[in-house]
Parts: structure tokens; C-alpha cells; sequence
């Protein structure tokens, strides 16, 4: 069976080969949809359908996995830091609060002209951090490609420490729900899985 993932994330790779689910990559590097205007979790299946849509448009058949990761802190999305102040001050004001992290998710069936989007929303409790830690712990991070700046692996879990629902929601690539998206096209993925 030919799965595609529509992006360059290394930790979605890393997590369908861990779940040993064979795929090529081929990343969507479309435009980002970002509005205050939608919920958190639509923006995410809408950017997860936009990635897997424009992968889709590129091959004849195979199923195309999108997927795209939304921070909610309080009523705000917090998307990736543009820069070193940008990543810092995310990091003091994610600070002793409980973040939300959704996780879009759309598959496409090619042949079939046909696609399910869904979504996974988990809970993180950030510790309260000291002042003098944060450029500690923003040197450690590598906050750049990550919605919110920051990732629970590693040096994270030092900080993102109680996690409420999905740990691979959190991490960008939920597996349980995409199990659940793929048997509703149909398609048994643990007969696909290699042994």
C-alpha cells in the first residue's frame, strides 16, 4: 500500500516508522492557514487537509496523510517563534499554565477522490519557571519548527511534565486517531503494518 506523508517533520517520520507503518515522504510546503476567527481544532484539520490535498494533486493513487499541530494558550494560537525574543517570551508566558495542543489530522484516498479529517486535542501542564532558567532552557530546545515553540522530548520534560490525553497528539502525529481514520476509509492498517 502506497502511504504518503505530506510532511517534512522528522518526529511524524520517526512515529510511523516506530509503529512500523512503510511510507515515502513528500512534504505539501504549502501556505499555513491562520485565523483568530476559526477554533483551534479547525484551523489545525483545515491546514492538515490543505497539506494532504496538495500532496494528493501530485501522485495517482495511495493514501496522503496530512497532519498539523495548533498551541492554545488561554484564548490565543500560539503558532511556530519567529525568532530567539519571540521563542523566549513564548516560554515565560506558557510559564505555571495549561496548554492545549490539537492535532489535525486528513488522509486521502487518491484513487478514491475521497478524504477524512479529523482531530486530537491533549492537555499540558507547564511547571512554573524561574526567570534566569528560561534562556537555560530555550538554548536546549531547538523551538523553531515546533508549534509552540518547544518540544516534550528530551530537555522538555523537564518542563512539559503532566500530559492529559495523547502523548503523540503532543508530539504531532496522534496514532490512535489516524488508526481510526484509515478504518473509516475502509482500510485495516494493521494488516499493512511490517512485521
Amino acid at each position: 500500500m502506497n502511504i504518503i506523508l505530506a510532511s517534512n517533520s522528522r518526529r511524524r517520520r520517526e512515529i510511523l516508522a516506530s509503529c512500523g507503518i512503510a511510507h515515502k515522504v513528500m512534504p505539501s510546503n504549502a501556505t499555513e492557514y491562520m485565523t483568530a476567527s476559526k477554533l483551534p481544532e479547525q484551523v489545525a484539520m483545515i491546514n492538515a487537509r490543505i497539506k494532504a490535498e496538495t500532496v494528493a494533486r501530485k501522485i495517482k493513487s495511495g493514501y496522503v496523510i496530512g497532519a498539523d499541530t495548533v498551541v492554545l494558550l488561554g484564548a490565543k494560537i500560539i503558532g511556530k517563534p519567529k525568532n530567539a525574543s519571540h521563542a523566549k517570551k513564548m516560554l515565560k508566558e506558557m510559564s505555571g499554565k495549561t496548554i492545549s495542543v490539537y492535532t489535525g489530522l486528513c488522509v486521502v484516498d487518491v484513487k478514491k477522490s475521497a478524504f477524512i479529517a479529523d482531530y486530537e486535542k491533549s492537555l499540558v501542564i507547564v511547571k512554573k519557571l524561574k526567570s534566569n532558567d528560561i534562556p537555560k532552557y530555550f538554548k536546549l530546545l531547538g523551538p523553531y519548527d515546533k508549534a509552540g515553540g518547544f518540544s516534550i522530548e528530551g530537555v522538555g520534560s523537564f518542563i512539559f511534565d503532566n500530559i492529559k490525553g495523547s502523548y503523540f497528539n503532543v508530539l504531532g502525529l496522534p496514532t490512535a486517531k489516524l488508526q481510526e481514520i484509515f478504518k473509516k476509509l475502509g482500510v485495516d492498517i494493521l494488516k499493512e503494518i511490517e512485521a
